[in-house]
């Protein structure tokens, strides 16, 4: 019997993303950007731009997607902490969540988008105390002496 991630209700790290996740944010970016081609005048440059961006964008979600299908791999695993392409995958998943959010957040007065779009700062609880070490009390990563 196949085990399954359980999706979380808030998003904090990019370890809590699911491809169900991309699912929405895929199809409000495809109807947006079908609205940015369709306000461009036909034949012109700047509507091939807008397409051009539609095609960027909905790439940039099938790879996300691609990325957390092998992810979730990953996980159910249990090898999430193995360095290598693991790591790398975690990172991508990151990165790549942060883009499509940015784009999202252009029409972020749209009705339909969520307060769920948006860029996460760490891959895990891991990552975020690591970040919380290095910055600590000084709030800079070479405390109060000057960088060397």
């Amino acid at each position: 019997m196949a085990r399954v991630r359980k999706q979380v209700e808030l998003l904090e790290f990019a370890d809590d993303l699911h491809t169900d996740d991309v699912t929405p944010l895929r199809a409000f970016l495809a109807a947006r950007m079908s609205e940015l081609v369709e306000a461009q005048p036909e034949g012109t440059s700047a509507r091939l731009a807008a397409a051009r961006l539609a095609e960027v964008t909905a790439s940039d979600c099938i790879f996300l997607s691609d990325v957390l299908v092998a992810w979730e791999d990953v996980v159910l695993e249990g090898r999430k902490d193995e360095p290598g392409w693991t790591q790398r995958m975690r990172q991508d998943a990151m990165l790549w969540w942060r883009r499509l959010c940015v784009t999202a957040e252009m029409f972020g007065d749209h009705p339909d988008h969520r307060s769920r779009w948006r860029p996460l700062r760490y891959m895990n609880l891991a990552h975020a105390e690591l970040i919380a070490e290095l910055t600590d009390e000084a709030g800079g990563v070479y405390g109060d002496g000057a960088h060397p």
